[in-house]
């Protein structure tokens, strides 16, 4: 099996469109937001959890609560590791596991990788498959001080630099 990590500038530098680009065959995308998405949209059904614009994170208050779509993500990720530092990493591994047990998963992509130790976590419980880092590079990216992007890129294996294109056009 192999396992690809990515992880990036901060928001917007590219990680989930890498993920994309390289994905193929028998392959699953993981995503420590996307669970925290998953546990708030069983408590707050009516929401767009999964919606990434900027604006509507920032934007879109939750009634119940009182606080942007954002900060529920933020507060849930934090709540969760305040009580296990590892909580969502450990999660990821079962899933992963389950799938290269059970579906004969032969890819594994984590496309948001934002923290050192859940990085090494995941690492250490696959040191027999073939791991590879890529770190997105991306100067226009929001910065996301609560992570620890720097560390995460002097871990990667590769330094892919992401670029605004102009056109799309192909011939």
């Amino acid at each position: 099996m192999r396992i690809i990590f990515i992880s990036g500038d901060g928001h917007g530098a590219g990680k989930t469109y890498l993920a994309k680009r390289i994905a193929s065959g028998s392959h699953q995308m993981y995503s420590i937001a996307n669970m925290i998405r998953k546990e708030l949209e069983k408590i707050y059904p009516k929401y767009d959890w999964y919606n990434k614009s900027p604006s509507f994170k920032d934007n879109t208050i939750v009634k119940e609560t009182g606080k942007s779509v954002h900060q529920m993500l933020d507060d849930l990720g934090k709540e969760k590791k305040s009580k296990n530092n590892i909580y969502w990493a450990k999660q990821i591994v079962e899933l992963i596991q389950y799938g290269r047990d059970t579906d004969k998963l032969d890819l594994a992509i984590i496309d948001d990788i934002r923290l050192i130790d859940e990085y090494l976590y995941i690492k250490s419980q696959f040191q027999k498959e073939h791991i590879t880092h890529f770190h997105v590079v991306n100067h226009s990216a929001k910065p996301e001080p609560m992570y620890q992007n720097l560390e995460l890129r002097n871990q990667a294996d590769y330094h892919i630099l992401s670029r605004i294109v102009l056109s799309t056009t192909h011939s």
